[in-house]
C-alpha cells in the first residue's frame, strides 16, 4: 500500500495532460486571431498605399490634360473649315471637374491619413506650379476668347473667365493670338510642368518606401506568429507522444503483464505502474475474484462525416488555415440543398439521407479531389468546396457538370461561389462571405420558381 501511495496517479497525468493541452489550443486561437489580424492589417496599408499614389499621380495627370487641351485649342483655333475648335475646350472644361487640382488633393491626402511634412512637401510644391500653370492657360484662353466667337455650351460654363487688363484690350487680334501662345509656351510654364513631374515622382517614392517599411514590419510579424504556431502544434504533438509513452510503459505493459500473470493464477507485481494498477495488483492478491477493468479509450476528433464520407467541418477549418493567404487563385463553393425538409417529410428520413448522399456524390465528382479540389459536409444539408490555381471558366465548367449530373439524379442544390485571381488580394472570410450570399440568392430564385 505504501509503494501505491509513492506512485503518480493516472488522473493526475491525464489533468496535468489536458490542462496544458488546453492552454496550447488558447495560444493556438490568439495567434491565428493575431494573424488574420496581422493579414488584415497588411491588406489595408496596400490599399490606403495605393489609395494614396492614385491621389498624387491624379495632380499629374490632371495637369497634363488641362496644358495639352489648353494648348490644343491656343495653337489650333479653329479646324480646317473655319470653324472654331471647341473640342480641347470641351476637354478642358470635362477635366476641370475633376478632383486632382492642387488644393483638392491636398486635403484628399490629408484625408487619407498623410500628415508627414516631408511627403507633403513635394506634394505642396507640385500642386502650386499646377496652379500657376493653370492661371496661364486660364489667361490664354480668355485672349483667344476675344479674338474667337466660341459656340455658347453648357459645357463650357464650367471654364472660369479671366478679365483682360486694359493694355490687352487695346491690342490686335494678331497681337493676342500672340500673347495667348507666349503665356503656354514660354520657359518658365515649361520649367512649372518639369517641376510637378520631379516633386510627384518625388512624393511618389517617399510614399512607396512608407508602404513597403509598413508592409515589411507586418509581414515579419505574420512571419513570427506562424513560426509560434507551428512551436505551439509541434508542442501539442510532443505532448501527446509523451503521454502516450507515459501511458503505455506506465499503464498498457504493467497491464499485459498482469493479465499473463492472472491466466497463470500467480501473484501481481505491486510495484509497477500508475498508482491505480499498483492499487489493483494489490486488490487481487488480496481477494483473487476480485478483478477491475480499466477504460482508458482515447479518442482522436472525427475527420470524416458518416453519412457522406466527406470531410466534415472540421477539416474544412483545418484546411483553410493550412492553405495559405496569398500566391494562387481560389474558387470557394457553398452548396444547400433544396427541398431536404420536405422529402423527409413527406418520404421519411431515409430518403432524406439519400438525398444527402446523391448530393454529396455529384459535388465530389465535380469538385473532389479526383479533380484538383477539395469537398465537405458541414452538416445538414450544408456542403462547400474549394478549387485552388484554377480559372473562372474552369469553375463555369465544373459547374455545368455539376448541374448535369444534378439533373441526372433528380435533385436540386443551391450553388453560390466566390473567386479571386490571387490569394493575397482578399480572405477566406470574405470569400466564404460572398459565396454565401451568392447561394441565398440561387435559393431564393428556386423557391421563387417553385412558387
Amino acid at each position: 500500500m505504501n509503494q501505491s501511495k509513492k506512485a503518480i496517479s493516472i488522473n493526475v497525468v491525464t489533468i496535468a495532460t489536458c490542462i496544458a493541452l488546453a492552454i496550447l489550443h488558447v495560444i493556438i486561437i490568439l495567434v491565428i486571431l493575431m494573424i488574420n489580424n496581422a493579414s488584415s492589417s497588411l491588406s489595408e496599408i496596400m490599399e490606403r498605399s495605393s489609395q494614396r499614389l492614385e491621389i498624387v499621380t491624379g495632380l499629374q495627370a490632371g495637369t497634363s490634360v488641362l496644358s495639352e487641351t489648353s494648348s490644343s485649342f491656343v495653337l489650333i483655333p479653329t479646324t480646317k473649315e473655319g470653324v472654331v475648335n471647341v473640342g480641347p475646350l470641351m476637354g478642358y472644361a470635362a477635366e476641370l471637374s475633376q478632383p486632382r487640382r492642387g488644393s483638392q488633393v491636398i486635403e484628399q491626402l490629408k484625408a487619407s491619413g498623410v500628415t508627414d511634412e516631408a511627403v507633403l512637401a513635394p506634394v505642396y510644391i507640385a500642386a502650386e506650379n499646377a496652379d500657376a500653370m493653370m492661371e496661364n492657360q486660364l489667361h490664354a484662353i480668355a485672349l483667344m476668347r476675344s479674338v474667337y466667337a466660341i459656340p455658347h455650351a453648357p459645357q463650357l460654363a464650367a471654364i472660369p473667365e479671366v478679365a483682360l487688363t486694359e493694355e490687352e484690350l487695346t491690342m490686335s487680334d494678331d497681337q493676342r493670338e500672340a500673347a495667348a501662345r507666349a503665356l503656354l509656351l514660354n520657359i518658365t510654364y515649361s520649367e512649372r510642368k518639369a517641376t510637378i513631374s520631379q516633386n510627384v515622382t518625388q512624393c511618389v517614392a517617399m510614399l512607396r518606401g512608407q508602404a513597403h517599411e509598413r508592409a515589411g514590419i507586418t509581414g515579419r510579424r505574420i512571419g513570427i506568429l506562424r513560426i509560434i504556431l507551428w512551436a505551439v502544434t509541434l508542442s501539442i504533438v510532443t505532448l501527446l507522444v509523451i503521454f502516450f509513452v507515459t501511458l503505455y510503459h506506465q499503464l498498457i505493459t504493467p497491464l499485459n503483464s498482469h493479465v499473463r500473470v492472472i491466466g497463470e493464477n500467480g501473484k501481481l507485481e505491486e510495484d509497477r505502474g500508475l498508482r491505480e494498477i499498483r492499487l489493483l495488483a494489490s486488490a487481487y492478491n488480496s481477494v483473487s475474484k476480485r478483478r477491475d477493468a480499466l477504460d482508458n479509450i482515447l479518442r482522436s476528433a472525427a475527420e470524416t462525416d458518416a453519412l457522406t464520407n466527406l470531410p466534415n467541418r472540421y477539416r474544412f477549418e483545418q484546411y483553410l488555415v493550412e492553405a495559405g493567404d496569398s500566391g494562387f487563385s481560389v474558387a470557394v463553393l457553398l452548396f444547400d440543398i433544396n427541398y431536404l425538409k420536405q422529402t423527409n417529410d413527406t418520404q421519411g428520413h431515409l430518403a432524406g439521407d439519400k438525398l444527402i448522399r446523391d448530393a454529396a456524390d455529384c459535388i465530389d465528382c465535380c469538385f473532389g479531389d479526383s479533380t484538383g479540389g477539395a469537398c465537405f459536409r458541414f452538416g445538414g444539408d450544408e456542403f462547400a468546396a474549394v478549387l485552388r490555381d484554377c480559372s473562372p471558366v474552369q469553375v463555369q465548367e465544373r459547374i455545368h457538370r455539376f448541374r448535369e449530373l444534378e439533373t441526372e439524379k433528380g435533385i436540386s442544390v443551391s450553388i453560390g461561389y466566390a473567386y479571386t485571381r490571387d490569394m493575397g488580394d482578399s480572405s477566406f472570410k470574405r470569400l466564404l462571405d460572398e459565396a454565401d450570399h451568392n447561394m441565398y440568392q440561387d435559393k431564393q430564385k428556386v423557391h421563387s420558381r417553385a412558387d
